[in-house]
């Protein structure tokens, strides 16, 4: 089924004149379609206020986005060379340095749901180099809009918000370059039409996605299938689910797990990531007791976790995201099977997320004692450069923990960032320079990006993982390096 638009909703005929304006609010303030997003707020909304009361409600958000804005331009319109994506799916363009702008970059993540603690950081990350360069790249003048792959009535990322986010950014021609996505489901959506833009393709740089499948060789036409036009405009920072699953099999090991039972949410990542634990537990001589797909939109799972006591494991593995009605699942998991401590849980980094602790997020205090894995090392663990910008990035978030995505995502927009830079200003000159990335002792530590999109050579915190266990937030535990025979033997669990 299709989504639905996040706005632009049509109104009775007697408040027709109203829905006028109701349409340019949401035009000029995304954030307020979170507010007017069904038909029945917005028509509760005029009935109860009026023409004149909604009239002072415009006033009093208007003085409030101005007060927030910090003086920064925003058109919805763009300016100088560059043309605004389209505002059903993505903010105003923003820009604050001289004169006007020449390219637009666009991130690309869902921005509702229990994700949306992650992505908004990945954002603010991008948005903070942006201000420290002046908004240029080089000689570039750099404009960024900041879009949404998800939508009300999911919480989570949309294969149709996809797809139509991908055809709009294809055929925005001032648009060189995307950051994005967060989700492996999204991209493998998005990676093929951008892949036949005009110009020669359209980048796609994530600092999320880890289905090894989107670049690596796998059953069936994977990853063939994603570059129709025979290269590769895809790359990723974050290592891939072979690695992963080899980190998290071989500590869940560690952890005294014989036997352990595996599911999935049968989405492309969820699954992945299962395939490549399984292949990886094997390999150590853990049994697998069972491998079974739940559906996320279950009212519970009771019944799943009832079958799956019966199989006497020592641990249980899912692979799917946090923004998939987690804290049922892990109610259910708590109530059947018992506290973490007992039967063990291990969550890839689709759940790692302070979120997951969280009920007004979707998740649930009963996550504690989870073991969560995420690439990279803990936050408190980063030094030199990357130690400079968590320090500089805690002040835009006061009072917030920093989310291990964020550093992610600033090192995604510092790759594309220094693309834009030493490209010529087209979508091909931004793809080349991309994949000649060479990055010394960066934010996530030093590494290249191979042919494939791959990062390659990683050393530092490009080639660990971090194992946190839960508390009522994500506590670091254990920082790791996958092993290569139980990285192949991931690889070779999702390529059968």
């Amino acid at each position: 089924m299709g989504s639905s638009p996040t706005f632009g909703i049509a109104l009775n005929t007697r408040f027709r004149g109203l829905g006028l304006l109701h349409a340019w609010i949401a035009s000029i303030l995304p954030p307020l379609r979170v507010m007017i997003s069904d038909r029945a707020t917005e028509v509760s909304i005029l009935r109860r206020y009026g023409r004149f009361g909604l009239l002072a409600i415009l006033i009093g958000v208007l003085a409030f986005a101005a007060a927030g804005c910090g003086g920064s331009k925003s058109s919805s319109g763009g300016g100088g060379k560059v043309t605004a994506l389209p505002a059903s799916s993505c903010s105003p363009v923003e820009y604050k340095g001289d004169g006007d702008p020449d390219v637009l970059m666009a991130t690309d993540f869902p921005m509702q749901g229990s994700s949306r603690t992650q992505t908004l950081q990945i954002v603010g990350a991008a948005r903070l180099l942006l201000d420290q360069q002046n908004w240029k790249a080089g000689d570039h003048k750099v404009a960024l809009q900041v879009c949404d792959d998800s939508t009300a009535q999911a919480a989570k990322w949309d294969p149709d918000k996809c797809s139509r986010n991908a055809h709009a950014y294809a055929q925005d021609e001032s648009l060189i370059g995307v950051i994005g996505t967060f989700n492996s489901g999204c991209a493998a959506i998005e990676i093929p039409v951008m892949n036949q833009a005009p110009g020669g393709g359209l980048m796609l740089l994530s600092p999320a996605n880890t289905y090894g499948c989107l670049t690596e060789p796998c059953a069936g036409n994977e990853p063939e299938k994603y570059y129709p036009s025979g290269k590769r405009n895809y790359a990723r920072v974050a290592p891939s689910d072979p690695n992963q699953g080899a980190v998290m099999a071989e500590f869940a090991k560690s952890q005294g797990v014989n036997s352990i039972y595996i599911l999935n949410d049968k989405e492309a990542y969820g699954l992945g990531v299962a395939k490549n634990f399984r292949g990886a537990a094997e390999a150590l001589g853990m049994k697998v007791t069972g491998f079974t797909a739940y559906d996320p939109k279950q009212a519970n799972f009771r019944a799943i976790f009832t079958r799956i006591k019966a199989t006497n494991p020592d641990g249980i593995f899912i692979g799917g995201l946090v923004d998939e009605n987690s804290g049922q699942l892990i109610n259910d998991k708590v109530a059947v099977l018992g506290p973490n401590t007992g039967v063990k849980l291990f969550l890839p980094d689709g759940f790692t997320t302070d979120a997951l602790f969280q009920r007004s997020e979707g998740g649930t205090p009963n996550a504690k004692d989870a073991f969560l894995s995420v690439a990279g090392v803990g936050i408190d663990k980063y030094t030199g450069a990357a130690e400079t910008f968590i320090n500089d990035f805690k002040k835009t978030i006061p009072g917030k923990a920093v989310d291990p995505y964020a550093i992610l995502g600033a090192q995604a927009a510092r790759v594309m960032l220094d693309a834009i830079a030493n490209s010529d200003g087209t979508r091909q000159g931004v793809i080349d320079e991309v994949f000649k990335t060479k990055v010394d002792n960066g934010l996530i530590g030093s590494f290249e990006i191979n042919e494939n999109g791959d990062i390659t050579g990683a050393k530092g915190a490009a080639l660990l993982f971090t194992i946190y266990k839960g508390t009522n937030k994500l506590v670091t535990f254990k920082t790791a390096a996958p092993k290569a025979n139980l990285v192949e033997a991931a690889r070779k669990a999702a390529a059968g």
